[in-house]
């Protein structure tokens, strides 16, 4: 039984030898004499197999497809749906005019490595034995992009301000203290 298996190996490798790779392992692709390049994809074929991918490959090629939303298809039906966003015009119809918001990404590196430097400064004083009372402070960050308080003087982003702002404005410790004669 075993010499018939390996005589069919054998011939299953002699087979596969006679015919031209179509890959050398470790070199690129080899070229074949016997392949033919689609006209629309520049895929290459054999000439019996040629006609009958250009007929698909020309019909497929006209079609505009949709876009898959897997997430629209798997809320679909449950009680995620109406919290999902809906697209209602494609990236082609939306207007170019939005502007991208141009980041100032040179003065938050400059104002990320003076606080470094600050830190190193900070750590090699208390290491030497000081105090960081001594220190002055470290210098200030400014980011335009934050809205101040109008009550106690903080900083935040446009949502956090919303937000802070109504409330920071009841609090008693923000207002100024009255005394008899008027303000102090």
């Amino acid at each position: 039984m075993s010499s018939k298996s390996s005589a069919k190996k054998a011939s299953a490798r002699d087979e596969a030898s006679s015919r031209p790779p179509s890959k050398q392992s470790g070199k690129g692709v080899v070229a074949r004499d016997d392949l033919q390049a689609c006209q629309y994809c520049n895929r290459r074929f054999t000439d019996d197999r040629l006609i009958i991918h250009q007929e698909i490959c020309a019909k497929t090629g006209k079609k505009n497809r949709k876009v898959y939303d897997a997430t629209k298809h798997r809320v679909q039906g449950t009680e995620l749906e109406p919290y999902t966003k809906k697209q209602t015009k494609s990236l082609s119809q939306r207007p170019q005019s939005t502007q991208v918001k141009k980041t100032d990404w040179r003065r938050k590196h400059e104002e990320f490595i003076g606080a470094i430097r600050a830190a190193k400064m900070a750590q090699a004083h208390v290491a030497r034995g000081g105090k960081l009372s001594d220190l002055p402070p470290p210098p200030p960050s400014d980011n335009p992009d934050y809205v101040q308080c109008p009550h106690c003087g903080r900083k935040f982003n446009q949502t956090a301000a919303e937000r802070h702002i109504p409330k920071c404005a009841s609090y008693e410790y923000n207002k100024p203290k009255q005394t008899r004669g008027g303000r102090k």
